[in-house]
């Protein structure tokens, strides 16, 4: 036989052996949604079973250009004493307001009254209002993250291992500007050492931390 054409059956032999030998059990890590996925189809993270459950679910506080502004949501403290973990920290710097939902533009020491709500406990996605309010595109707002109580399963195959740290770092914020559209992938910032991922924010929409 042709050396060239013995080589090609030998490959084809081993794919062949590896594609077959292959556990049916052994779980598939998720793909990352494309832009063409609808929001059932990201891969959220999800509460561990022991987690707290979230001690102010909505926020309210104004933002005023000219002022940096920052609010936080909490998960309430554990039974242990530990001390309650920020679980969303979002940030508007003194620069970040640009214009109002009814497109007039923020003068300095004007100000806007900012809700951020949790509506889907189970997926921990989060929502930010009033809908239409833009930050500016030079120095936006920012909105951090912190998963450090969510299971680490992350391929839901009942054990923690390197295929879960290998999805870690396929962690992003997604937005989806409403429940009829996609989830929309953003650069984001991930420090995996603290549990933590972050995102720049143009403007108000729905954010989950997702890959």
């Amino acid at each position: 036989m042709h050396a060239r054409v013995l080589r090609w059956t030998v490959l084809s032999a081993l794919v062949l052996f590896a594609a077959c030998t292959r556990s049916p059990s052994e779980p598939l890590v998720p793909l990352a949604p494309t832009a063409s996925d609808t929001s059932l189809s990201i891969n959220t993270l999800l509460p561990v079973a022991d987690a707290p459950a979230i001690a102010n679910p909505v926020v309210t506080f104004y933002a005023k250009a000219g002022e940096d502004r920052e609010a936080f949501m909490y998960y309430r403290k554990r039974p242990t004493g530990r001390d309650s973990t920020v679980f969303v920290r979002f940030r508007v710097k003194k620069d970040a307001l640009f214009m109002r939902p009814n497109g007039t533009l923020f003068a300095p020491g004007d100000s806007v009254l900012i809700t951020i709500t949790l509506v889907d406990p189970s997926r921990l996605i989060v929502g930010f209002a009033p809908s239409g309010l833009r930050f500016s595109p030079t120095d936006p707002a920012d909105v951090k993250f912190n998963f450090l109580e969510t299971d680490d399963d992350l391929d839901r195959d009942g054990v923690v291992d390197t295929r879960d740290t290998a999805i870690q770092t396929l962690l992003s914020v997604w937005k989806r500007e409403s429940a009829s559209l996609p989830w929309v992938k953003q650069t984001s910032r991930l420090t995996a050492s603290t549990h933590e991922i972050e995102t720049d924010v143009g403007g108000f929409t729905d954010y989950v931390i997702a890959w």
